[in-house]
């Protein structure tokens, strides 16, 4: 039965290599087909527009009308 390891090991190992091949194939698969159909009322679109307006929000208080103000130097002291 020695000679019967080797054997068992490379199907075992061609085993799990063409499940994972597999299943990475079949996700990829499923990514494929459900491109472009997010439906534009369903929660998706709603939770994406909602992201949208926390970026905006967010990006808004960063923003500075104007110019900018300038500081004056501030004085250094002799030790």
């Amino acid at each position: 039965m020695p000679e019967r390891r080797p054997l068992l090991r490379r199907a075992a190992y061609l085993a799990a290599v063409t499940t994972t091949i597999g299943a990475f194939a079949g996700s990829l698969a499923g990514i494929a087909t459900t491109q472009g159909q997010v439906k534009p009322d369903g929660h998706a679109a709603a939770l994406a527009r909602q992201l949208q307006q926390r970026e905006d929000v967010r990006l808004s208080h960063h923003c500075h009308h104007g110019a900018p103000t300038t500081t004056q130097p501030t004085a250094q002291r002799e030790v």
